[in-house]
């Protein structure tokens, strides 16, 4: 009985396949009960908040703004939610990951976008930088090279910035795409990172694709950091660093412990089927906070920003007719009419 078991529990532990939800299902304990039926109890709530700050949205923020706010909102629910299914159904893991990592490929997109359109739009942003120039030598590309020359801000350097994320947004589908094509022919396989596989090969052009998205990120919000202070752009700024990281590098991390053995088998789950489980339910209550967080951060009016330069010097006039026509007053009943 002890060699059956033991049998059994290599068999188990050798698969490259997850097992289905119905065997998941039945192992389930009192405690797994209770986990599974907290976990999807908040990817709900999650959801719950992100439709209440849709309508808030639709009812609050500009025509031209509310496409990329809902965007950039829907990013930690989009990934609770594709967690949750992924950890009722252990075999759609590898969609579920594909579906988050696409949304959030056009989600950094959007925010560069967002930044863009808290200025005002692109004609009040480069009227209000015309004179200005860019700093390039940010993370995560350049962050050490300090001799980099410093890129004027025109039509044209925005115009790179743009294309920098959405570079990704435009090839990260086709990279998703073309590996499910690879994954039914049997050439594509997450365990399988040998140079013959293509699994490495593909994750490696994405990581490098990201890489060069996040750097006109950067870039724009070193430049409009002090100028959108007033709008929060620190704290939206933090959050989509977290969303970053906790949904790429937090994944990439467990999934390299399983595969060296760090995270042990515990049938019916193997090694790394544990470790996508595990990242499935760090997740949902990671992006559940998230979503309570971003909601008190973008749940505010959004007017368009006004230059400095403007309202100052609006003010200054201001100030200037209320002196002269309190003078005028003044005078007016010093001097009667004759």
């Amino acid at each position: 009985m002890e060699e059956e078991g033991n049998e059994t529990f290599d068999i188990i532990c050798s698969a490259n396949e997850p097992p289905f939800s119905l065997t998941i299902l039945e192992s389930l304990d009192i405690t797994g009960i209770v986990l599974f039926a907290i976990m999807t109890l908040m990817t709900l709530t999650a959801s719950l908040v992100f439709v209440e700050e849709v309508f808030y949205i639709y009812r609050k923020i500009l025509c031209s703004k509310r496409s990329i706010f809902i965007w950039i909102n829907a990013a930690a629910p989009v990934i609770a939610t594709t967690s949750c299914i992924g950890m009722w159904i252990p075999r759609s893991t590898m969609f579920t990951d594909f579906t988050a990592a696409v949304f959030f490929a056009i989600v950094i997109h959007k925010f560069l976008l967002m930044m863009i359109k808290e200025c005002g739009g692109q004609k009040l942003f480069l009227k209000r930088f015309e004179n200005d120039r860019f700093k390039i030598s940010t993370g995560p590309c350049c962050c050490c090279c300090l001799c980099l020359p410093h890129m004027l801000i025109n039509r044209k350097t925005l115009f790179l910035l743009k294309l920098g994320t959405f570079q990704l947004a435009f090839l990260r589908p086709v990279l998703m795409f073309l590996s499910i094509v690879l994954w039914t022919n049997g050439s594509y396989s997450l365990s399988n990172l040998s140079p013959n596989g293509a699994a490495i090969w593909i994750n490696c052009f994405v990581g490098i694709l990201t890489i060069i998205a996040l750097w006109p990120i950067g870039i724009m919000f070193q430049r409009v950091r002090v100028l959108l202070n007033c709008k929060k752009i620190v704290p939206k700024f933090a959050l989509y660093q977290f969303i970053l990281i906790l949904s790429q590098l937090q994944a990439s991390i467990i999934n390299i412990l399983a595969m060296q053995g760090v995270i042990a088998c515990a049938p019916p789950l193997s090694s790394s089927a544990r470790g996508a489980y595990m990242n499935q339910q760090l997740l949902i209550m990671e992006m559940f906070l998230i979503t309570l967080i971003s909601r008190v951060v973008y749940r505010k009016r959004y007017d368009d920003l006004e230059l400095p330069e403007c309202s100052g010097q609006e003010n200054k006039d201001n100030n200037q007719e209320s002196k002269t026509g309190l003078g005028d007053n003044i005078i007016g009943k010093e001097m009667p009419d004759i």
